[in-house]
């Protein structure tokens, strides 16, 4: 279901809910907060938090108030979110109807899903707007003096298909409005053959003058309204004209030299050989710098009409790329009013921390808080990348409740309690990255500017009682309860702080699913490990997808899925990244597979009823320190996931990059056929891909050292943090992970010398 669509009903109550203005804060610094509830007044308190609950694994949250923060108090505010992409040209001197000719190519890519607007200059009342009618026909309305005028196009609309459209206003020719409307495209570029149709054109008498207007003119929407776009449009627009002269004939390659030319918003022009670095400006190449501003993201570096299948980088073939995708469910800020500030004290250690939101009418909310140390400083040799990249992949995902694939996954039907219901419910904060538009489009962009309910401890997954951050959390306990101080960042902070961060700590470890990396980032990783530095990638199905941040805007990711193992496909010729130019899809496919860098990468993926323990396979004695007080060679067949190899793991590929050096530590035995090996890593079809008889489907536990007294130690298992502090009295996973931790942070080199 999108946002368009009519919600499914309410069944809770709206409760309270808040956002932050960013990603990560340092000491001292104040933390903007935007909230919304239907109740009186609402209140918000820091708390540090050191876990979250695990009511399926008897863990209990833990949390403690912080000195000096001082409480916020405000009324109560039921927050709208305008919903939906579009262009806005603000400032449109000397466009007036009379007399104007318009001129574009468009791909609707939901026709027939009621009225949609294409182009729009006061169509709320006034001026004129080109759109679909309602029966999905491309039609023009005029206002006159003497009331509204419309012609429709009584031709065939396929959806996923090109058109060019020409609509003519009065003017020194006759006063009359016309619209023609003719096929266009590639053979490449519409999605289906369509039998050949000559154009058609259509007009009608102006009944009186046209109407001028001054309102905003608008790509995909009518007007605007708290909600966003009016009559919202879903499909692609390329670089429309508008010329000032109804005499003016030819096609839009002869209106852009026309001396009456009024705008000719180019949409190749704003690409470059990084990428498209101003991705909210819609550039004008006319005499007048008409600049627009794309709002909720509309997907840029997609295929125009003109893409003949040659070129599939946008970089290097920009007029085949001249368009924007926009969807009436895309959503990447939620603009709400922050109503409250909170100064953060000047000696708050780094770590996890959250306000906690009351309203008066029992609602209740934990906003995360993330908190690095003082800039430029390291108050703990070891550090937590936590991958807030990750957290906004995942944010929102509805694919629990959606996917029909998730029963067959998990192998029961879905319980939702009330705070899933209420998720479900409120689509407009957005979705994940795991998910497509009502268009059928995948959905490539991401936002932090929104309540981010997935990053609440109160989160059913189809795939394991914990996931992302309440995973990451199971880290952060264990470190607490086992007296270790560390320090705390995010994706963000090394995004914009790169190797110089790292190099200030002796250990360096992940989040237990870091999943989508920049470039930059992993050249940070990379470099502080060739300079001696530690690191402990504790996750599966780590450094996989190609990420890029916005360069407007950081709290926004794109990434673009394709050739891994992926809840939906880019279309051909759209792999790359708008963002960066990179070439999307997994890693591997740039020439950095993780097996590289971390010595492992993704194999394969299933339920927590597919996890496994491990064997000891490393016998090698510069080694024995890291089994010191296991005991056993047997071991982690307990955790919160069932057992700490699972959900999704990793393992050694010599082809794919994994170091002679590194030594495999133990590896995981007992995977059922639920355990199932990632696509990307067969090349036919295969009827063994679970566990239970594929060799390839395991988890692998590695040391990989590195001159100058680097290493790398990868788990290879998203579960295996949560086996980290077992409630039942096993610790052989904690004795590991702790001798790791001791021996890294230490003068000692990783391996001992041989006896």
């Amino acid at each position: 279901m999108s946002m368009g669509e009519e919600a499914r009903p309410v069944l809770v109550p709206p409760g309270v809910m808040g956002y932050t203005d960013r990603v990560s804060y340092r000491p001292g610094e104040t933390v903007r907060l935007a909230v919304s509830t239907t109740a009186d007044s609402w209140r918000g308190e820091l708390v540090r938090l050191h876990a979250l609950a695990i009511p399926s694994a008897g863990v209990p949250r833990r949390q403690s108030p912080v000195a000096g923060a001082e409480v916020i108090e405000a009324p109560g505010i039921d927050q709208v979110s305008p919903v939906g992409s579009y262009v806005r040209v603000d400032d449109v001197p000397g466009i007036q109807p009379a007399g104007l000719v318009v001129a574009l190519a468009v791909m609707p890519t939901r026709v027939g899903d009621g009225a949609q607007t294409l182009l729009s200059h006061g169509g709320h009342g006034g001026g004129w707007w080109l759109g679909l009618d309602e029966r999905g026909r491309f039609a023009l309305r005029v206002t006159t003096d003497a009331g509204p005028v419309e012609v429709t196009a009584d031709s065939e609309v396929r959806s996923w298909c090109w058109y060019e459209l020409r609509a003519g206003i009065g003017g020194s020719v006759g006063q009359e409005v016309r619209l023609v409307v003719e096929q266009a495209g590639t053979f490449e570029s519409n999605r289906s053959v369509r039998p050949a149709v000559a154009a058609v054109s259509v007009s009608a008498e102006l009944p009186g003058a046209p109407v001028s207007s001054s309102a905003t003119l608008l790509w995909g929407g009518s007007h605007l309204a708290p909600t966003g776009p009016q009559i919202p449009y879903d499909g692609r627009i390329e670089s429309p004209v508008l010329v000032a002269d109804a005499t003016a004939t030819g096609g839009r390659s002869e209106l852009v030299a026309h001396p009456a030319l009024l705008a000719h918003w180019d949409l190749a022009a704003a690409i470059t050989r990084a990428g498209i670095v101003r991705t909210s400006r819609v550039t004008d190449a006319g005499p007048h710098g008409l600049h627009g501003i794309a709002v909720n993201h509309p997907q840029r570096a997609v295929r125009s009409s003109a893409w003949d299948g040659d070129v599939a980088d946008y970089r290097f073939a920009p007029a085949q790329y001249a368009a924007l995708h926009l969807h009436r469910d895309d959503m990447t800020d939620c603009s709400w009013r922050f109503q409250g500030e909170l100064t953060l004290p000047d000696e708050l250690p780094s770590g996890v921390y959250g306000i906690v939101l009351s309203d008066t009418s029992g609602g209740r909310d934990t906003v995360p808080v993330f908190v690095a140390p003082p800039a430029g400083e390291a108050t703990s040799e070891i550090l937590v990348v936590l991958p807030t990249n990750s957290y906004l992949a995942y944010g929102n995902d509805h694919v629990g409740v959606d996917s029909p694939r998730t029963q067959v996954w998990s192998q029961m039907v879905p319980t939702l309690d009330d705070f899933e219901l209420f998720r479900d419910s409120r689509r407009d904060l957005g979705y994940s990255l795991y998910e497509a538009h009502g268009d059928g489009a995948g959905v490539c962009y991401s936002s932090w500017r929104r309540p981010l309910l997935t990053l609440r401890e109160r989160v059913y997954d189809h795939n394991a009682p914990v996931w992302q951050f309440t995973g990451d959390m199971q880290l952060i306990d264990w470190l607490d309860r086992t007296g270790r101080a560390v320090d705390v960042v995010t994706d963000h902070d090394l995004r914009r702080e790169g190797g110089r961060l790292l190099s200030r700590y002796r250990v360096v470890i992940t989040g237990t699913h870091p999943e989508y990396p920049t470039a930059q980032m992993l050249d940070s990783y990379e470099s502080y490990v060739a300079n001696g530095g530690r690191l402990v990638y504790l996750g599966g199905n780590g450094m996989y997808w190609v990420t890029g941040h916005d360069p407007e805007d950081d709290q926004v990711i794109e990434i673009r899925r394709w050739g891994g193992t992926q809840a939906w496909s880019a279309d051909p010729g759209e792999y790359h990244l708008a963002f960066t130019g990179h070439l999307g899809g997994p890693w591997r496919f740039n020439g950095r597979a993780p097996q590289k860098g971390f010595g492992v990468g993704f194999v394969a993926a299933g339920n927590a009823g597919a996890s496994a323990g491990y064997v000891r396979v490393a016998r090698d004695p510069r080694v024995d320190w890291l089994f010191e007080g296991v005991g056993v060679d047997e071991f982690g067949s307990y955790g919160v996931s069932r057992a700490a190899a699972g959900l999704e793991i990793d393992s050694v590929d010599p082809l794919l990059g994994t170091a002679p050096e590194a030594i495999v530590l133990a590896t995981s035995a007992g995977h059922s056929d639920d355990m199932l090996e990632a696509r990307e890593n067969f090349n036919m079809t295969s009827r063994v891909l679970g566990g239970r008889r594929n060799p390839r489907v395991r988890s692998d536990v590695v040391l990989v050292p590195r001159d100058g007294g680097g290493a790398v130690f990868s788990t290879g298992s998203i579960a295996f943090a949560g086996a980290l502090y077992d409630l039942g009295g096993h610790t052989e996973i904690s004795r590991l992970f702790g001798n790791v931790l001791d021996r890294f942070c230490g003068d000692d080199p990783v391996l001992d010398p041989m006896p």
